[in-house]
Order: structure tokens, then C-alpha cells, then sequence
């Protein structure tokens, strides 16, 4: 064992399961011969913890998001602990140098999801599975080589599914019985804002003839962070639509003031507070499951919105600024998607003008 200059107690053992030498480190709490001490005790229970058996899927996806703390933000990590433990779930525990590709291509297929759950589950496993390669977890990339997508649904379907067309759109609305989230659902679709962005929005944030984007919050964390990408602090223009929408949403939330007292909140809940975004997410599932027969989520809201605009002869740019994207594949698959259903009926259109008779 040596003690680094960074305060660190480390020793270099071989890995039981991948035969790899590998640098296992403790942090020294504190000064002094006792705190060396302690370390070293620690770092011995942690070897022994190693060196004993082989590591378990579950052991290296813990180490694996307890590193990305360091870099991801907390809804990001969330995310991705979720993911993979669907994906553990289906799997199994599994020790790492017992997976393969073929091994965890039927355990998914059998547990009869969607093909593009499935993708979503494989697409972070590999990332974690690279990250392990890396960090001498396992002995090759032959799972990460070998594990590919699932067919999926056609790419035009795909696209047509992140959106609602104007029926389904006044259908949903008609549907919302529930005046507060009736309201919050068409702010974000005639403002374009992710749902975030749109709960932590001030009343000074929403005054004059922009709407300033500054920030987001977390609900799983319940925090506010800065936006998701510098791109995404922007100023948005308030079309006469949109301030309708503002205007009533005022006089909704001035009548709940009468009850909870004033909030410096744009829109706030019924107790003054961050407006609940899992109750609006649950409430907007079950509408859309029972009149359109599909299940929406909030961010439909942003993809309907640039539909809308692209549909009404915005350019991809313009919209792309508007929502605060630095480069979204999304936006513009649903803008060559929307470009080519208006190219057809102007062809349809010219097939019935009779120039010459």
C-alpha cells in the first residue's frame, strides 16, 4: 500500500474475474497516524470485498453512476439508473465475464416489450457495457460488438408519433376537463417550451413581448438548473395566440392567489409551489390513452409545436432557435417529414389544374 500526495491510500491488486491489475484507492478522512490507519482498514475490507468473488452486473452499474455524478446532471443520472434497472430486471444479475450478446438478445425479446423500449434499454446498456471495457470490468467489447438494435417501426411512423395533427390536437383539449392542466398543456404547445422550463418560469420571466428562458426544474430532484444546453437560454416571442393563453392563465392563477396567497411563480400549483409535473404527466397519459388511443407525454407538446410552424412555412432554423436546440435529429426529421407531406398535396393540387384544357 502507498499514500498519494492527493490524500489518497491506494494498493495494486489482479482482478479475480478479468486477470487485469487494478488500482483500488480509499480517501484518507483527516490527518494523522489514525486516519491513515482507518484508511487502511478501509482499503484492506475493500480489496477483500473484490478479491473474493466475481463482480455482479449490478455491483459495476453502481460504480458506473456513481462516476457519472461527476459529470451528468441529477435528472440525466436518474434516467439512466432507471434504464438499466428495467434492463437488470429483465436480465437478470447476472456476473459480468457470464454475459453475451446472444444471452441478452432473447432474456428481451421474451419479456415481450416494445421493439423501441427494448432499443432504449440496449442503446445504455452499451454505453455502460464500453465504460466497463474501459475500466478493465470485463476482458473484451464482444457484448458491446455484438448487441444491436432491434427492427423497429418505420422511420415515417416514428415521426408521426412524436406529434399530434390539429384533430388530435383539438380532440385532447376538448377532452381536458381539468382546467389547470388544460391550460398548461396549450401554453406548451403554443410556446414550444419544454415542461421544465415552463414550471420554474417567474412572473418576470413572462412580461412584455418575450418570454425569458433562463432555467428548468428538475421534479425528480426538485431543483432548478440552468438549461439543459446554452442554447436553450433564449428569448421567445408572444404571438397574439399565445397571449391569449398568458392572459387566461393569469386569471386562473389570480383566483387560486385568493386562496394560497401570492407567488413569485408564473404558474404555480394549487398551493403556490412548482407546478406537479408527475400529476400532469399521469393526467395528460390518461387523457390521450382514452381519446387518441395512444400515450402522450408533456414533450409531445415541443414536437407538436415545431410541426405546427414547420407546417405554416417556418424555416428549420428559425424554429430550431425558437426551441432552444443547439441540433436536434428529432426537429429535423419531423421537418423533412412535414417539407414532404406539403410537397405531395401541392402535387396533388397541380394534378388538377388544367393549364392549356
Amino acid at each position: 500500500m502507498w499514500r498519494t500526495s492527493k490524500g489518497l491510500m491506494q494498493e495494486r491488486i489482479v482482478m479475480p474475474d478479468t486477470g487485469l491489475e487494478k488500482i483500488v484507492s480509499v480517501k484518507i478522512k483527516g490527518n494523522g497516524l489514525k486516519a491513515e490507519q482507518d484508511a487502511v482498514k478501509r482499503l484492506t475490507e475493500r480489496i477483500e470485498h473484490l478479491s473474493d468473488k466475481r463482480i455482479r452486473l449490478t455491483e459495476a452499474i453502481d460504480t458506473y453512476l456513481k462516476e457519472s455524478e461527476k459529470t451528468l446532471k441529477p435528472s440525466s443520472i436518474r434516467k439512466i439508473h432507471f434504464e438499466l434497472k428495467a434492463f437488470v430486471e429483465i436480465v437478470g444479475d447476472g456476473y459480468m465475464d457470464s454475459l453475451t450478446a446472444g444471452y441478452i438478445r432473447k432474456k428481451l425479446l421474451d419479456s415481450g416489450r416494445p421493439n423501441r423500449t427494448l432499443n432504449g434499454y440496449i442503446k445504455i446498456f452499451k454505453t455502460f457495457w464500453k465504460w466497463a471495457y474501459i475500466n478493465d470490468y470485463v476482458k473484451s467489447k464482444e457484448v458491446y460488438d455484438k448487441l444491436t438494435r432491434f427492427q423497429d417501426t418505420p422511420q415515417k411512423e416514428r415521426i408521426q408519433d412524436k406529434y399530434l395533427e390539429p384533430e388530435e390536437l383539438k380532440k385532447l383539449l376538448d377532452a381536458m376537463t381539468e382546467e389547470r392542466h388544460r391550460l398548461m398543456f396549450e401554453f406548451l404547445v403554443l410556446s414550444g417550451l419544454r415542461i421544465g422550463e415552463a414550471i420554474c418560469l417567474t412572473k418576470s420571466d413572462v412580461m412584455g413581448s418575450e418570454i425569458h428562458v433562463t432555467k428548468t426544474y428538475d421534479s425528480n430532484n426538485r431543483v432548478v438548473n440552468t438549461t439543459k444546453t446554452y442554447s436553450s437560454r433564449r428569448d421567445i416571442f408572444i404571438q397574439d395566440e399565445l397571449r391569449d393563453c398568458i392572459n387566461r392563465i393569469n386569471e386562473y392563477v389570480s383566483r387560486q392567489e385568493e386562496v394560497f396567497g401570492k407567488s413569485m411563480l408564473f404558474f404555480p400549483d394549487a398551493n403556490g409551489g412548482y407546478y406537479p409535473y408527475p400529476t400532469f404527466g399521469k393526467y395528460l397519459r390518461e387523457v390521450s390513452e382514452r381519446v387518441l388511443h395512444r400515450r402522450c407525454t408533456p414533450h409531445i407538446t415541443r414536437h407538436t409545436h415545431a410541426s405546427m410552424l414547420f407546417t405554416k412555412g417556418l424555416s428549420l432554423e428559425s424554429v430550431s432557435s425558437r426551441l432552444g436546440h443547439e441540433d436536434s435529429q428529432i426537429t429535423k426529421d419531423i421537418y423533412l417529414h412535414r417539407m414532404e407531406e406539403l410537397k405531395e398535396k401541392e402535387n396533388r393540387q397541380l394534378n388538377m389544374i388544367r393549364l392549356i384544357g
